[in-house]
């Protein structure tokens, strides 16, 4: 079983349409421990540890990236909007103040308006040899 600061979520739908606007969901379960409060019976300061940045790739390309700071609540969702043209893979990854890297991955298929599924493959011609 995965520690509490290793659970993610990621939610897309599985099947879009060519061009069509998708919702991206993502769920941290993390403390995001601020930096400022105090032990009540020590006065010890509980040290910083936070969810730095969030960068979300499709298909490899990075399109979507976010910087969070100490004022983000414990467990963070974070939802925003991809325009998606091919099939493909959608990599959330998470990096906390620690630089430990947690990541999650969905699959999305996109169809074009026949109902045929779009790759992001191209076939090119072969060039004639000289």
């Amino acid at each position: 079983m995965a520690s509490r600061a290793d659970e993610r979520r990621l939610k897309v739908p599985e099947q879009a349409k060519q061009g069509e606007v998708i919702v991206v969901k993502t769920l941290a379960r993390h403390p995001m421990e601020p930096g400022v409060r105090r032990d009540p019976d020590s006065g010890v300061i509980y040290p910083r540890f936070i969810i730095q940045s969030v960068v979300c790739r499709f298909n490899g390309a990075e399109v979507f990236q976010a910087r969070w700071y100490s004022g983000v609540s414990e467990n963070p969702f974070l939802s925003f909007p991809l325009r998606v043209d091919e099939s493909g893979v959608i990599e959330v990854e998470w990096i906390d103040d620690y630089l430990k890297s947690t990541t999650r991955t969905a699959f999305i298929q996109v169809f074009d308006a026949e109902g045929r599924e779009v790759w992001p493959v191209t076939a090119e011609a072969p060039s004639a040899v000289v």
